[in-house]
């Protein structure tokens, strides 16, 4: 086996390795968020409302900056306002995300859990699920003629 065969082998390894570690990662984050809507169903909203709305700003500021350094335009007033648009609707989803995930994370440390072979179908079907994501949203190669 030559020396670039090897290398190539390599590559394909990471690659596999790389979906595969980026879609438990996602799938346990789904779970959590799944616990932490249990949780908020079962025990109500525990974090006071003035922390909610700092981790809101916080998320809002991040996504809102992100998204004016990805515009390259030369009408600002559109792409501020674009921007403040994403910034305000990602700010929304990453808090819910955060939050609930907080509510999963303290349901786990409680231990009221459902049993384990439901945890491990959720699993599999969170990882099927952003597997499938995955892929979806992967660049596609198109090449331009000129």
């Amino acid at each position: 086996m030559g020396l670039i065969a090897k290398i190539k082998g390599m590559v394909e390894y990471k690659r596999y390795l790389k979906t595969l570690i980026l879609s438990t990662a996602l799938a346990l984050l789904t779970l959590y968020i799944a616990f932490g809507l249990m949780f908020f169903a079962t025990e109500g909203n525990y974090v006071p409302g003035p922390f909610i709305l700092l981790i809101f700003a916080i998320f809002f500021i991040i996504f809102t900056v992100f998204y004016e350094s990805k515009g390259k335009s030369k009408s600002k007033g559109k792409e501020s306002v674009k921007s403040l648009i994403k910034g305000l609707f990602l700010g929304t989803c990453a808090t819910f995300a955060f939050i609930a995930t907080l509510g999963g994370v303290i349901l786990t440390l409680e231990g009221e859990l459902p049993e384990i072979n439901l945890i491990i179908s959720a699993v599999a079907i969170c990882m099927i699920v952003s597997t499938v994501f995955l892929s979806l949203l992967k660049p596609s190669e198109v090449k331009e003629k000129i």
